[in-house]
């Protein structure tokens, strides 16, 4: 019963369409963070402590100003 239910909906095909994508995004958090730079890393990692909520205007390290 259950085996007619999956080929008739196609359930199995979403079944490996998203696990191909948790690989996917795995893979690439895996990639991005194995590459990242560890001066990056620090500055993301001091983030959330600095400024104590005011804005000091001072931008992050590798942070670009935007319009």
């Amino acid at each position: 019963m259950l085996q007619e239910l999956v080929s008739r909906t196609g359930a199995s095909a979403w079944a490996v369409a998203s696990m191909l994508f948790f690989f996917a995004v795995w893979l690439v958090v895996a990639v991005r963070t194995f590459r990242a730079r560890p001066e990056e890393l620090d500055a993301q990692a001091r983030l959330p402590l600095e400024g104590d909520g005011e804005a000091t205007g001072e931008l992050p390290l590798g942070a670009s100003p935007r319009a």
